[in-house]
């Protein structure tokens, strides 16, 4: 269960990173396209700063979960 977990994280997070245009349209603020530019920017950099650090966390989980497993009991 948690390599399930750790795998949706990795895979939303290298979404968001990748893409955070198409991102912030699915999940995002309604009034994206309204913005200025720089504020826009800054959003759209938020997003993916949260993908990176959302695809660290799934990785970091996976690598507890399979490494450490022996040291949680």
């Amino acid at each position: 269960m948690n390599l399930l977990l750790s795998g949706v994280a990795v895979t939303f997070g290298l979404f968001v990173a990748a893409s955070p245009a198409r991102a912030a349209d699915i999940w995002g603020w309604s009034h994206l396209d309204k913005l200025a530019p720089a504020q826009k920017a800054l959003y759209l950099g938020c997003y993916r700063a949260f993908g990176i650090i959302l695809c660290l966390g799934g990785v970091l989980f996976a690598v507890d979960t399979l490494a450490f497993s022996n040291y949680h009991h």
